[in-house]
């Protein structure tokens, strides 16, 4: 422990962590340091030179320095030989990897059965289906001895794999000239044999400890939870402070160390039992050392106990490994308390990468510094594919700098800023990593700046300040994602979680009532849920979603069909029987206490309960500052929202009746073209409704608006009321006069389809703005404040039920929203038996038949999904 005045403001503490034997990113973190460089001749293999460390800095080194690469022996003495020159400049932090090595005194003992330890070993009590050694020795077909038995050892019981010996025999070859795997067996005794000639893994443990504070951080291996805070093995008593808390967990560590082995003729029993099980997770949730910070591979805030047991004692950032996620570290802001929790192990960056060299390079060439001076955390770094990275963030999180003040925070779709991308040559700085945690799997994404703060939970600072987004400034630019691309963790020391576990809808998709009924909220897809053929099975729908309004549970409606306004499917909705009364708003989403009269009360229940794809484009293109758009559309719903929306100069491809203009009926022509254009020639932006009668002559009035605005300067947006290619009209009946036709999809060309089509005769450059489900603009207008024209929806407690994954579903899992997934409408069992097994995006939380069966006992809606199932040739 170093106490907070031994910490100086000019102090620099720099933080490595998880090399794992890794020496090209020991080197290369020493080449990217500030406070830390090679001096006088080279070393060879050694290093370029005699490690040195400036005064006015701090080197922390996280655990875990030895296992997977052929430097365990270099990384481990250049630690231990820089802290034993710097004893109060130098920290070293235990990891589950270190600590395990001392189980080599014991377990690998000199001499013939049974004092071998060969026959009936120890196997790790918290490992529930342990490999055994002889089933290993069979497998392997391998003798039994004790070379075997450090073979097994490393692969089956200290999670190692197999190139681990395999490197260790490498790096003896490097520095010595030659090995065989008696030099390898040698190696591991030798390290950690107090009687030995040089037991460098013994002392490096001697030198590290379990946490340390400097200043106002706190540094351990894994992380802290509710149960570990405080908690010293052994003693009964639990620290509120943690200062004395780690004071005392060091001093256990040490008298651990210093236990007694037991000496008889050749043989060593270990000391230190409880430390190394302390490393494992024999421990449960009592240790700092073994824990992972996330959940379902994905990072979590720490817990409110957490929290202010870290507050109390002024410390204000959290520090640790152990868990890899991407090539960059990952950061947790917590902003009500100002914690900034940093888990710095990049040890999974590429799995791809060349092992040539290292058969256990996970790395690549991805490596980050992480600085901390005074109240400021610095992170730089490289990518794997040479770009840079790097932010700086305040204790205080309102002193952060844009973009900056991104890093750490989430997203709806839980996806976490993870840093900021340093612009290439030529580049503006306007783009940040994303990355979102699946099991084993991290999914990375780049994307603009802007998107990010429109994508921001609630909770984050959506809306607020600096991160605040005009919707004015949102084109399409803002709307691309960057490279995107999978990284694997699959084998971090975690070794429990399932990937099934995380892919909403793969663990239980079959529908769970109590759970559903948990939520405030309930948004309905109304093409597919409600609107079926089926009048019975329409019947128990709606009663259903009146119970849930008898509930004083708030209930949406929305739809991509564009040719419904708002109004229009109000009254559709009504028609059905659905109470649309006050009742279906939760007292918090009331607007009906500022309306005067029955009227306006409707129309604010209206605006807080029905959304459709049209409405939502026309909200975004008054907020963009379109003043003349050229609405293409069928039927009058479209025109209807732009009007609602304030609109009272547009072209229209209809009158206000929904009638075809006459003038784009006629066939396409340079006359005709130029003669609409002639008649509006101030187009600022072009609308894209679904069109049942599209024309060459609209298509080519569109892209000609749009191509003669970019060539003098000017790009006028387009925006499409949904972006999907193509659609299903119905289905073909039983007697179709061609058997082979019968029951099959009638397809049409969609929206995104048409405004695709404009797009690519206007040329490459043009792509439209989509404000249909599942695209930003929607979610953003669901969750945009009700008093500014919004939804104002908390996707937090909020259902959507839907009959389409590639929309409803895509929509949901985005915005972290529970999904129940019906097929009663576009998907089929067929189709989501087919997708259902990657998971992914469009899986959902629950699947059922139809929402007529909500209200089934769950043995008769096992029995329906069933018969689907089995109908489908499942």
């Amino acid at each position: 422990v170093v106490w907070e005045s031994a910490v100086t403001p000019d102090t620099v503490i720099e933080y490595l962590t998880d090399v794992e034997g890794n020496w090209d990113i020991f080197v290369a973190f020493v080449q990217k340091s500030s406070i830390l460089d090679w001096v006088g001749d080279s070393k060879g293999v050694w290093g370029p030179g005699e490690l040195r460390l400036q005064d006015h800095g701090i080197l922390v080194f996280g655990g875990d320095a030895p296992d997977k690469g052929p430097g365990d022996i270099r990384v481990v003495k250049s630690l231990a030989t820089l802290k034993k020159g710097h004893p109060t400049q130098v920290f070293i932090v235990l990891g589950n990897r270190d600590v395990m090595k001392l189980r080599f005194t014991a377990e690998l003992p000199p001499g013939p059965p049974p004092d071998s330890g060969l026959d009936n070993p120890w196997l790790p009590p918290w490992d529930n289906n342990p490999k055994k050694f002889d089933d290993f020795l069979q497998e392997e077909k391998l003798e039994k001895n004790r070379v075997s038995k450090l073979k097994w050892l490393l692969h089956c019981t200290m999670g190692c794999q197999w190139p681990t010996f395999l490197t260790r025999k490498d790096e003896l070859a490097y520095l010595y000239g030659t090995a065989t795997d008696e030099d390898v067996l040698a190696s591991y005794l030798d390290s950690v044999n107090p009687r030995s000639k040089d037991p460098w893994m013994l002392e490096f443990i001697k030198l590290g400890q379990i946490a340390v504070v400097l200043g106002d951080t706190l540094f351990v291996h894994g992380g802290l939870q509710d149960e570990s805070i405080g908690v010293v093995p052994g003693q009964k008593e639990v620290e509120t402070d943690v200062l004395k808390w780690v004071l005392k967990l060091n001093e256990w560590k040490e008298r651990e160390h210093r236990a007694p082995l037991s000496h008889g003729g050749d043989h060593i029993t270990r000391g230190g039992d409880q430390l190394i099980l302390y490393g494992t997770p024999f421990y449960g949730n009592r240790t700092v050392i073994y824990h992972n910070p996330f959940e379902d591979g994905n990072p979590v805030q720490r817990s409110g106990k957490v929290q202010a047991f870290l507050r109390e004692s002024r410390i204000s950032r959290l520090l640790t490994g152990h868990q890899p996620h991407g090539q960059t570290p990952t950061v947790v802001r917590h902003l009500y308390t100002g914690l900034l929790a940093v888990t710095a192990d990049t040890s999974r960056s590429d799995g791809m990468a060349s092992k040539v060299f290292n058969p256990s390079n996970n790395r690549g060439l991805a490596i980050s510094i992480v600085r901390i001076q005074g109240p400021y955390l610095h992170v730089e770094g490289e990518l794997n594919d040479g770009s840079k990275h790097g932010y700086t963030l305040h204790v205080d999180p309102e002193q952060d700098k844009y973009p900056d003040t991104l890093v750490g925070r989430q997203l709806v779709d839980q996806y976490w800023v993870k840093t900021v991308l340093t612009p290439k040559p030529g580049g503006k700085r306007e783009m940040v990593s994303v990355a979102l945690g699946r099991g084993f799997g991290v999914s990375v994404s780049e994307m603009r700046v802007d998107r990010a703060c429109l994508k921001l939970k609630k909770s984050y600072g959506w809306g607020r300040g600096q991160l605040a987004v005009m919707l004015s400034d949102i084109d399409h630019d803002t709307m691309l994602t960057g490279t995107s691309f999978n990284e694997s963790c699959e084998d971090a020391d975690e070794l429990d979680h399932s990937l099934l576990q995380l892919i909403p809808g793969k663990g239980n998709p079959l529908f769970d009532r109590e759970e559903f009924m948990k939520a405030s909220t309930y948004i309905f897809s109304f093409n597919g849920v409600i609107k079926t053929s089926d009048l019975e099975q329409r019947k128990r729908i709606v009663e259903n979603i009146n119970s849930l309004i008898s509930k004083k549970k708030r209930v949406v409606f929305v739809t991509n069909d564009s040719t419904f306004s708002t109004s229009q499917l109000w009254e559709r909705i009504k028609s059905f029987g659905i109470k649309c009364t006050a009742e279906m708003q939760s007292p918090k989403y009331k607007l009906l206490a500022r309306a005067t009269t029955s009227a306006l009360a409707e129309v604010d229940l209206r605006a807080s309960s029905v959304v459709t794809a049209a409405h939502t484009s026309a909200w975004f293109l008054h907020n963009h500052g379109v003043r003349k758009p050229l609405c293409i559309c069928y039927g009058s719903g479209l025109v209807r929202e732009l009007e609602g929306a304030g609109f009272t100069d547009y072209l229209a491809t209809v009158d206000k009746a929904g009638n075809v203009k006459p003038e784009f009926l006629l066939p396409v022509s340079k006359e005709n073209i130029e003669a609409i254009i002639a008649k509006a020639p101030d187009i600022d932006g072009i609308l894209v409704g679904w069109n049942h009668q599209l024309s060459a002559l609209t298509i080519a009035v569109a892209a000609t608006y749009l191509r003669w605005n970019q060539e003098r300067g000017k790009n006028i947006p387009i925006v499409t009321c949904s972006k999907d290619i193509g659609g299903v009209m119905g289905y073909t009946s039983d007697h179709f006069e061609h058997a082979p036709f019968r029951n099959k999809q009638v397809r049409t060309i969609g929206n995104g389809g048409m405004a695709e089509a404009i797009c690519r005769t206007a040329g490459d450059s043009f792509t439209a703005i989509d404000c249909g489900k599942p695209s930003d603009i929607f979610v953003t207008h669901l969750r945009w404040p009700l008093e500014e024209g919004g939804l104002g929806i908390d996707f937090d407690n909020t259902v959507f039920v839907g009959d389409s994954m590639d929309t409803d579903i895509v929509l949901a899992n985005k915005t972290g929203m529970k999904s129940l997934l019906v097929l009663s409408g576009f998907t089929t069992m067929d189709e989501w038996r087919l997708r259902s097994k990657d998971g992914g995006p469009s899986a959902p939380t629950w699947v059922i038949d139809s929402f007529a069966s909500v209200h089934q006992e769950p043995g008769v809606i096992s029995k329906i999904m069933s018969k689907l199932h089995d109908i489908s040739g499942g």
